[in-house]
């Protein structure tokens, strides 16, 4: 049975919705500005207007500081505290945020893994410590990190390049640690030398600068992966600026699947982007839809968590896919159709992102292509 079939015949959803009103509060752990977030942002409020949720977004700017801050304004200028509230655990201050939702008497999902071992102990898993913090939604970033280095290599290597790698990595964190992880261990499985791994704080203008020092230090580098595709976008400027010809020249990889980053790869610039993780804001508010609704099978049902790969775009498939990722948000998927999808049994275990985003397409993505490559 196709995954199309199923959204029609394996179950029959609530007509109109949540009949009593939920309050959900998603807390932006970055700036208004930052691009990914920003459309993790638009793409969680699309997910709760189809699934008629109240959805309101507060900022953490960046830090656990002003994060908490953020928070703890919130809640004194509120009459009522909403129903749930999703956000990231910063590092730092985990403990001192839970213990803070905890007297909120508010239901807590987290997204992402951001925690050490010894920060983790010190609140437990979901619905240990914490009755209220009901599950996790996280993206396998290590693996990640993996996926995009094999292709950038064997794109290296179809073009018959003998693979030399840089990495621009972000912040130091376990979320850069985990997507490093994944790019050592690909170079050690195909065999590729690197040269270094340079931290740019996910700035485009530190991976800039970074770049043009690395091919000055290495002026043989054909493929350089990045933990972002804004750092990479940072990576091809400076690049094209020493005369160099990027997705020919040098080879070059990013995450997050950024409209910018999708018209990149049509233009054969940027050789390739993992990315899916924009919707683990939607995949929350699905959560709560299927939990309100009496819906037994949901992202977070018979485990506290869901935890997905992230899928890549490369010159391979953005033809396919380029009409629905090239927008800055999914105004043509149908987040009713992705919920019943999601209310599969076992469909945490069959998860495929790319298939989900077809199957809850309101276009035909096969083929739709209609931009010509510059």
């Amino acid at each position: 049975m196709t995954l199309v079939s199923l959204i029609m015949t394996h179950y029959v959803m609530a007509q109109d919705g949540i009949q009593k009103s939920v309050n959900v509060v998603m807390v932006n752990p970055s700036i208004k500005a930052d691009p990914f977030w920003h459309k993790t942002e638009i793409i969680t409020q699309q997910a709760a207007k189809a699934l008629n949720i109240n959805l309101d977004i507060i900022y953490g700017d960046g830090t656990r500081f002003f994060q908490f801050e953020a928070l703890k304004s919130y809640f004194k200028n509120i009459e009522h505290s909403p129903d749930y509230i999703i956000l990231i655990n910063y590092p730092g201050n985990a403990k001192q945020t839970m213990d803070f939702l905890k007297q909120q008497n508010v239901k807590i999902i987290t997204l992402e893994q951001t925690l050490s071992p010894e920060e983790q102990a010190q609140i437990g898993s979901p619905g240990e410590l914490y009755k209220g913090w009901l599950g996790e939604i996280y993206f396998d970033n290590e693996n990640a990190g993996y996926i995009l280095a094999s292709n950038l290599l064997e794109q290296a290597k179809v073009a018959k390049k003998k693979p030399l790698v840089a990495g621009i990595s972000g912040h130091f964190g376990s979320e850069s640690t985990l997507r490093n992880n994944g790019l050592l261990a690909a170079i050690k499985e195909h065999n590729a030398e690197l040269t270094q791994i340079v931290h740019a704080g996910w700035s485009a203008e530190d991976a800039y600068h970074k770049t043009l020092k690395l091919l000055q230090r290495y002026p043989n580098i054909n493929v350089i992966w990045s933990a972002s595709d804004h750092m990479a976008l940072g990576v091809i400027k400076a690049i094209e600026e020493l005369g160099l010809e990027a997705g020919k020249d040098i080879l070059i990889g990013g995450f997050d699947w950024m409209s910018n980053a999708i018209e990149s790869i049509n233009q054969k610039k940027l050789s390739a982007s993992v990315g899916g993780h924009f919707l683990m804001g939607a995949i929350a508010i699905i959560a709560i839809y299927d939990v309100k609704n009496g819906i037994p099978h949901h992202p977070l049902a018979n485990s506290t968590h869901n935890s997905f790969n992230l899928a890549l775009i490369n010159s391979g498939n953005v033809n396919k896919y380029y009409d629905l990722l090239v927008l800055d948000d999914l105004k043509h998927i149908d987040f009713k159709k992705l919920a019943s999808l999601y209310s599969r049994e076992g469909a945490v275990n069959t998860f495929n992102l790319l298939e989900m985003l077809e199957a809850s397409s309101t276009i035909n993505i096969q083929g739709s292509l209609k931009k010509k490559s510059k």
